[in-house]
């Protein structure tokens, strides 16, 4: 099986490193669109239209599987490429997985840290509804944060000062903290360190869309092909 990722940059080989630690027999390849990275502030028709290109261009190269690395290309082109564009195609994003783990993990108050694209999708909220419709999820747009990672900055100070003003807009009773974006696992520490600075305590339960998708490719291949 070839399975090949695909992210406006370095979001895509978080994920690709998260599937090969659950995945190592699996065969992986890694495509980025660098050229028009980032995603994040573009509009809806251009995710789609240059997400649209690149999946083309992956299955042209014989991909079995096409897993869309990247948030905002998951919420914007994944539901259309499955049912109009690509259809019996095996296109995967990481959007569904994470929710399904916020509904396992029992949360009724959870936040969304994201790009501006996918805070205005409202798909993360609408993805964890499908599921239980009583989870209160509250999204905040980060729209500081990618360009920074993208040239190598995920410390302080620049982060750091961007991190503030994001995570002081949540509130303290929230139980899980979800990474809307694949790029900010590269911030994890970053997040925890002025989390505890900003209220004095641990970071509430971070939940990683890449990660999750990741656990739960291994039961999606035992349905698709070894039935």
């Amino acid at each position: 099986m070839l399975v090949w990722f695909f992210d406006s940059w370095l979001g895509g080989q978080v994920v690709m490193e998260a599937f090969r630690r659950e995945h190592p027999d699996i065969e992986m390849i890694l495509e980025m669109d660098r050229e028009n990275a980032p995603y994040g502030h573009r509009s809806w028709d251009e995710i789609r239209a240059l997400t649209e290109r690149w999946v083309t261009r992956l299955h042209n190269r014989w991909a079995d599987v096409v897993i869309l690395a990247c948030n905002t290309a998951s919420v914007h082109a994944l539901r259309w490429f499955q049912t109009e564009i690509f259809p019996g195609r095996h296109i995967l994003g990481v959007t569904v997985p994470w929710a399904e783990a916020v509904v396992a993990g029992w949360y009724h108050r959870i936040w969304v840290l994201a790009t501006d694209a996918t805070v205005r999708s409202r798909m993360y909220k609408e993805r964890v509804h499908i599921l239980d419709d009583s989870i209160i999820v509250e999204e905040i747009a980060a729209p500081g944060l990618v360009p920074l990672i993208e040239q190598g900055i995920t410390e302080w100070p620049e982060i750091d000062i961007l991190l503030r003003d994001y995570l002081s807009q949540f509130s303290l009773d929230i139980e899980a903290l979800v990474l809307g974006c694949t790029h900010y696992p590269l911030i994890r520490d970053s997040i925890g360190r002025i989390w505890m600075e900003l209220y004095n305590q641990k970071t509430p339960d971070l939940i990683d869309p890449g990660e999750e998708s990741a656990k739960r490719f291994g039961s999606w291949m035992g349905r698709k092909f070894l039935q």
